[in-house]
């Protein structure tokens, strides 16, 4: 079971300070799920599924998938306020190899190639404008040291404290929220019929071809969703987290789904079935479409706001990450260090560095095919240790229950493992990309093991 000490004694790693609240966990979630995602993916959903009923449906099972996860984080970070999130709850319900595998898969590819993908994009856009991010169009020569110059700089406000790097994320969300919903509302009001164009790809209507481009589309829409649930990586410094965590899931995972929804209706009014199928980049394509080369620009700052909230994001949640394996001997006692100031410095260093080799060398169609499976299982992992624990420990506080857990898990397991085949059948060599991944992780682990027995 997980070591439990009082408050103050964590000398060895530093004290984690009770600073934050909801604001900044709704923050979170919403910084890390609305990015590049939801301005590229909607076209590949549409390529995959060309059809409206289908298009708005399975972001609508995006939704009902992650409502089941929020109801499963909501009990176990309310009762098991730890920082460090999924691994934490990982390694409570199933020990420390499964909450190494878990943590070495975010700490090495999910979270410093999400970052580096993001910030990619954003030096794009910096040197190029939303013209860099058309159909076609190549990276500008100087993205990636422009990306590489703006994961630093994210991180050097990372290193300056807890408190600034809350706050920078919160102003993020204000701007965000704001300028997305109303680019795509006043798209749908000044933009033309949709023109007629090249007829997309017919309708998979084979049970085989159906599931594989259901899996195809999922794949998108769960990595664009993904990020909601964010907060949990906060709980150790989040002041009452009983209250706060789950009322910062819920209101995130409302917001981005609002977002998501606005946006694809959007989409789909201005550039219609066929448009939107062909379209690399939507949310340029419906800007330049409604307002021309002014909408082309303001969707160039509007973007670049939602990345560097993105970016933000994950420097707030990754290090955390690096915090409870170290708390549980299974990383480094450096990249769990918090000073004062409540930044870790090596583990922000660890992201930064990572993020900046990612971005030389990963292309976001290899990110989204890889990470996708792993965070489908962890999600599995998570939901079936809710029952775990509830046997395990039936007398511990729970300041937020989920009724018929059962149920809500049964349901959650079903829907991954429907969604974790069809990924499969999409992608088997990603499958391949991740067993490897997994296998070098329980490598390393036979060299922790001890340490972490030792800490049991």
């Amino acid at each position: 079971m997980l070591r439990r000490r009082p408050a103050g004694v964590r000398a060895p790693l530093g004290e984690l300070r009770r600073i934050l609240g909801t604001t900044t966990g709704v923050a979170v979630g919403i910084g890390t799920a609305v990015g590049a995602g939801i301005l590229r993916t909607p076209g590949e959903v549409a390529k995959a599924l060309p059809s409206v009923p289908w298009i708005l449906g399975v972001w609508c099972i995006g939704a009902l998938v992650a409502t089941l996860d929020v109801l499963i984080l909501a009990e176990m970070s309310a009762s098991v306020p730890r920082v460090g999130g999924l691994v934490a709850y990982v390694r409570l319900s199933f020990g420390p190899a499964a909450a190494f595998l878990v943590g070495w898969s975010m700490l090495l590819v999910t979270w410093p190639a999400s970052l580096a993908l993001v910030a990619v994009a954003t030096g794009d856009l910096l040197c190029g404008g939303a013209a860099t991010l058309a159909p076609g169009a190549a990276p500008t020569s100087s993205g990636a040291v422009v990306a590489a110059a703006v994961i630093a700089a994210v991180g050097a406000v990372n290193l300056v404290g807890l408190r600034w790097s809350a706050r920078f994320e919160v102003v993020l969300l204000l701007l965000k929220v704001t300028l997305l919903a109303g680019i795509c509302i006043a798209a749908a009001i000044a933009a033309p019929a949709p023109a007629a164009g090249v007829a997309a790809a017919a309708f998979p209507v084979a049970p085989g071809e159906l599931f594989a481009a259901l899996g195809g589309a999922m794949t998108s829409v769960i990595f664009t969703y993904d990020g909601y649930a964010d907060a949990v990586y906060l709980a150790g410094e989040t002041r009452a987290p009983g209250r706060a965590l789950p009322r910062a899931l819920f209101t995130a995972l409302l917001v981005i789904t609002a977002l998501y929804l606005l946006a694809n209706v959007t989409f789909l009014a201005v550039l219609g079935i066929d448009g939107l199928a062909q379209s690399q980049f939507p949310a340029l394509d419906v800007a330049r479409r409604a307002f021309g080369t002014v909408g082309a620009q303001a969707l160039t700052v509007i973007a670049v706001v939602v990345m560097l909230g993105a970016i933000n994001a994950y420097f707030l949640t990754g290090p955390r990450i690096a915090r409870v394996l170290a708390e549980e001997r299974l990383a480094l006692p450096a990249l769990g260090r918090v000073p004062e100031s409540g930044a870790p410095v090596v583990a922000t260093l660890w992201i930064v560095l990572a993020a900046i080799a990612f971005a030389l060398t990963t292309t976001f169609a290899q990110l989204l095919s890889v990470t996708v499976p792993i965070l489908s299982a962890t999600t599995a992992l998570v939901a079936a240790g809710l029952l775990v624990q509830r046997v395990r420990a039936p007398a511990r506080e729970r300041p937020f229950r989920v009724r018929q857990g059962w149920l809500v898990v049964g349901l959650q397991l079903l829907i991954g493992l429907a969604l974790l085949a069809s990924f499969v059948v999409a992608n088997p060599a990603a499958l391949a990309i991740d067993v490897a991944a997994l296998a070098l992780g329980l490598v390393v682990y036979a060299f922790v093991r001890p340490r972490a027995v030792r800490s049991a």
